[in-house]
């Protein structure tokens, strides 16, 4: 059996976590599409039914209120779709992180270890995944969401230390809440 150095960690962009989180998105826009369509036909159902005992204008909230929070479940999940997509059609090609002895590349953006200010795992906002993010002493910044790659943040924090020969590490912090 051979054994090989390892020379760097090297971690390609994949399209497989947000193909999987839009796919889910999608079965619950149209699970939502159906839960409104379902109150619609029982409201209306209800309506003809009691129609007589509906007298005035005193069921209009009512039914404003019933008809209104699947509806707005409904535009809340297709935010979050249309923005999962937004991500699938940015997501980059290549090699996203690159983790060496010489330094480290983040979408692009390369440095040896001395001009490395920090690596650290950054929060996401509404409805994005937490984000690597590489800024150097320059003040330059580069991140890659970690839904678009297939890595656990520890690995990188071990990566990162092990190459670095221990002067850098990710800070895992944001993921802690």
């Amino acid at each position: 059996m051979s054994q090989s150095a390892v020379t760097d960690l090297r971690l390609p962009y994949d399209p497989g976590p947000l193909t999987e989180k839009a796919d889910r998105r999608r079965r619950m826009v149209r699970g939502r599409i159906i839960s409104l369509v379902i109150t619609v036909v029982i409201l209306v159902a209800i309506y003809v039914w009691q129609r007589d005992e509906l007298e005035g204008t005193g069921f209009i909230p009512v039914y404003a209120v019933v008809l209104g929070i699947p509806v707005v479940w409904l535009v809340v999940v297709l935010i979050r779709y249309r923005q999962t997509l937004a991500q699938l059609r940015s997501i980059g090609y290549g090699t996203a992180i690159r983790v060496g002895p010489l330094g480290i590349q983040v979408a692009g953006l390369a440095a040896s270890w001395p001009h490395v200010g920090s690596v650290a795992i950054t929060r996401g906002r509404f409805g994005r995944s937490p984000a690597l993010t590489l800024r150097l002493i320059d003040g330059r910044q580069s991140q890659v969401p970690l839904d678009q790659v297939t890595v656990f943040p520890a690995t990188l924090d071990s990566s990162v230390r092990a190459f670095s020969s221990g002067r850098q590490g990710v800070d895992l912090t944001a993921l802690e809440n």
